[in-house]
């Protein structure tokens, strides 16, 4: 049985934040009937006066008595079923090449799959019935898998430039020399951001796809633009010195501390999402696929001090990224620099690298095109949609012959 306890982290602020929006609500009902009530522009007020208190405040109650079911129903369930081992290419640190192709794709040209070094790889080979990376394969492709793992010593102190040198690049040469073929690039989340600027320098990268990749953090709106405003109102040098601190302390940044930033993006992604838990049997095919989800969000990978400083202070904060004033691979990053087809995939619904973000990147390049889905960022990877929404259209750009 796997140990949930204090999960979704942290979960002191997700069950706080839950009954502080409740109690906002309960509070300011009476007031619901003015004119001036500050209601959201997708809700249509109602007719008539104020709610009946009482029966909001059962609401309220029979809510989170359902929020602590689903709780206890994931924490209960058995492990989702383990996924199958993928032969080991190539090695370096705690990075590894998976291989994923089938036994006659052998000859085909690789593609490099790129995830985010935030999280783990897995989200790519989640159950035996929800593999991104399967479905590539099974669709025709000769997907490889770039598995970052957990920073070793030998990463503790890799700054992006230096996991995309020290680590992408060779792993790319590595299955150009034994393919005889350059191998394509498809990165997910941070994952496309790093694929992007390694095309950006290597012009012999034939194709390029990113799903959901950040690249510009200019705006400020919605909570992500919050938050970058509270870093800049706290002071970036004050917030890089915490974040070598806490690498100093641990070795790498520990996971939990991306788990909060997530968790302010979505104060109340728990309170929504748990109480439907109630009703699932976590042991029936769809169960299985759930806890396999949540037990990947509840299992988040530390991160080297001078990497997550790039991340969340030179992209996030000063938008290095998309300004031109980061550089890797001993130069500075242009997406402009970016020759080869290059297709953009964005989430509507998308609260990590959402569309204003991800496009940022498409409009830089010159040979891009846009597929913009219906998805939210996970989504776009394990939802029932996600075959024909989203691994279709980039088996079919990758596949395609210039």
């Amino acid at each position: 049985m796997r140990d949930r306890r204090g999960q979704p982290a942290p979960l002191a602020f997700h069950l706080g934040a839950a009954l502080g929006a409740y109690h906002a609500a309960l509070a300011a009902a009476p007031a619901v009937g003015r004119p001036e009530f500050p209601w959201h522009d997708d809700i249509a007020p109602p007719i008539g006066g104020p709610p009946d208190l009482i029966a909001l405040a059962a609401e309220i109650a029979a809510r989170l008595v359902r929020l602590e079911a689903g709780l206890s129903r994931w924490r209960a369930a058995p492990p989702a079923p383990p996924r199958r081992e993928r032969p080991v290419l190539w090695q370096a640190g705690a990075v590894r090449l998976l291989d994923y192709r089938r036994g006659d794709q052998a000859s085909l040209r690789p593609v490099l799959v790129v995830p985010s070094l935030i999280n783990r790889a897995t989200i790519l080979d989640l159950h035996p019935s929800v593999s991104f990376l399967g479905q590539l394969a099974e669709a025709g492709l000769a997907p490889v898998l770039l598995d970052w793992g957990s920073p070793s010593r030998a990463e503790a102190a890799f700054d992006l430039d230096r996991y995309v040198s020290a680590r992408l690049l060779p792993a790319a040469a590595f299955l150009q020399g034994v393919t005889g073929q350059a191998p394509a690039l498809l990165g997910y989340c941070m994952g496309g951001s790093l694929a992007a600027a390694y095309a950006a320098a290597m012009p012999g990268t034939p194709r390029l796809v990113t799903i959901g990749a950040p690249w510009s953090f200019a705006s400020d709106r919605g909570m992500a633009g919050a938050l970058r405003q509270a870093v800049r109102a706290q002071g970036t040098a004050n917030v890089e010195r915490m974040l070598d601190a806490l690498a100093t302390v641990f070795g790498t940044v520990p996971g939990q501390v991306f788990q909060q930033l997530f968790a302010l993006l979505d104060p109340l992604q728990v309170a929504r999402k748990f109480p439907g838990f109630a009703d699932i049997d976590p042991q029936d095919a769809g169960g299985t696929v759930i806890v396999a989800l949540e037990d990947w969000l509840a299992d988040p990978v530390p991160m080297a001090g001078p990497a997550a400083i790039d991340l969340l202070i030179r992209w996030q904060v000063e938008d290095r990224l998309a300004s031109g004033r980061w550089a890797c691979l001993g130069r500075t990053v242009r997406a402009a620099d970016i020759a080869c087809p290059t297709l953009v995939v964005s989430g509507a619904r998308d609260a990590i690298a959402g569309v204003e973000t991800a496009e940022a990147l498409r409009r830089a390049i010159p040979r891009a095109q846009s597929l913009l889905t219906p998805f939210g960022h996970v989504g776009m990877i394990v939802s029932r949609g996600a075959h024909s929404g989203v691994v279709r259209p980039v088996v079919d750009f990758l596949a395609a012959v210039d």
